[in-house]
């Protein structure tokens, strides 16, 4: 099993594959549907984006992840042309592939194994048939059951599940039944979303009204839920904010960037971090296929120095359990953590809203408090 505390410094790299066979929906996504012709265009696309940006002439890759939309969507053709752009990561690297439940054939899988995939994570969402329906889902409990067992039969050994917690009409039951399957199936990781419903999904308004108003004393029911079934009777630990893991098969992609590491995005609406500089592509394929050069299809660019920076970097490492390591923090930032806050890490220490770990050569956020997360990181970016 590989050491997911190893520090690499090499970047890692997404590629963002934007077909799906349908659109759910509550999928805010950039998506659409799959067509051979404009699948064939957009791979052809990413081997390009990826010479004009040099992805590969420093160094290989980290970690790679090939997410979308429904990457499963591409027929066994375009799937061996995209891994046909994709070396292997050095040091035992991690690949993943997002997969779907109905597309994830056993072709496909062993399409990906034999490339180099080590990796595959299914968009399940749910084990309940009423639950599926009402998202959009194209598969059925049958289905996502299978996608799992084929996935270990052809011998993939690292496979993750993704679930949705509290979409409309969801009860207490519901949620203990995902994560027994869940854990029925022998996963080694679990990545589990809150429902969120934003204004451009397809469906926002069938969907609104069946969420009715906010209801935090049921969310915090479900976390709670969640949390006794995958790590108090399954033998995961809660690693981040959505995601739980047998020790040492924690993402180590996501990691890296939690952590702070660099990375390259490829496709339509992907984005990128290196060398102090963040990068977002177009969300509109015609300009991402059409665009002369690496400058016309990104849609922003920023550049993060100093102190922005350094809040950024403790931002998203705030996200771990783990906490923020202050040595290895003040090193590859050049500040002082608590000094970049003032007063407000140690009020927050005093209100139990943090808390150190290790002897103080850590600090995180209490897990009490995870599940207002977003609202404490909105005081410190």
């Amino acid at each position: 099993m590989a050491d997911t505390n190893k520090v690499d410094n090499s970047p890692s790299l997404y590629i963002h594959i934007p077909f799906c066979l349908s659109r759910c929906g509550y999928c805010a996504f950039v998506s659409g549907g799959y067509d051979a012709d404009r699948a064939d265009a957009y791979l052809e696309r990413t081997a390009w984006e990826m010479r004009e940006r040099a992805v590969f002439q420093l160094a290989l890759p980290s970690t790679i992840f090939i997410g979308g939309g429904t990457p499963s969507a591409l027929s066994l053709r375009q799937l061996e042309r995209l891994f046909s752009l994709v070396p292997t990561p050095e040091n035992d690297g991690e690949i993943t592939c997002e997969m779907n439940p109905d597309s994830a054939t056993e072709d496909k899988l062993r399409c990906v194994r034999d490339a180099g995939v080590n990796r595959i994570s299914f968009g399940v969402q749910t084990f309940s048939p009423a639950g599926l329906r009402l998202l959009g889902r194209r598969h059925g409990v049958k289905e996502a059951v299978l996608a799992v067992e084929t996935a270990r039969r052809v011998g993939f050994s690292r496979i993750s599940i993704d679930l949705i917690n509290g979409y409309p009409g969801q009860t207490d039951a519901d949620v203990a039944e995902d994560c027994r399957q869940a854990l029925g199936l022998g996963v080694d990781h679990v990545s589990c979303y809150n429902f969120i419903l934003e204004e451009d999904a397809p469906e926002y308004a069938r969907l609104a009204a069946a969420a009715g108003e906010p209801d935090e004393e049921r969310d915090r029911r479900f976390w709670d839920t969640v949390e006794s079934w995958l790590c108090g009777m399954g033998g995961l630990h809660h690693y981040e904010i959505s995601n739980f893991a047998r020790k040492c098969e924690e993402c180590r992609h996501n990691l890296a960037i939690w952590r702070g590491g660099e990375y390259w995005g490829i496709g339509l609406a992907a984005c990128g971090y290196l060398g102090g500089r963040r990068y977002g592509n177009t969300t509109d394929l015609a300009t991402y296929l059409e665009g002369e050069s690496v400058g016309a299809i990104e849609s922003w660019s920023e550049r993060l120095t100093g102190e922005a920076a350094a809040r950024e970097r403790a931002v998203f490492w705030l996200r771990l359990y783990e906490g923020v390591d202050l040595a290895r923090f003040r090193r590859e930032t050049g500040y002082d953590f608590a000094a970049l806050y003032g007063g407000r890490i140690e009020q927050s220490i005093r209100d139990g809203v943090m808390e150190y770990l290790d002897s103080g050569s850590r600090i995180r956020v209490a897990p009490a408090f995870m599940p207002v997360l977003d609202a404490i990181l909105v005081d410190l970016v």
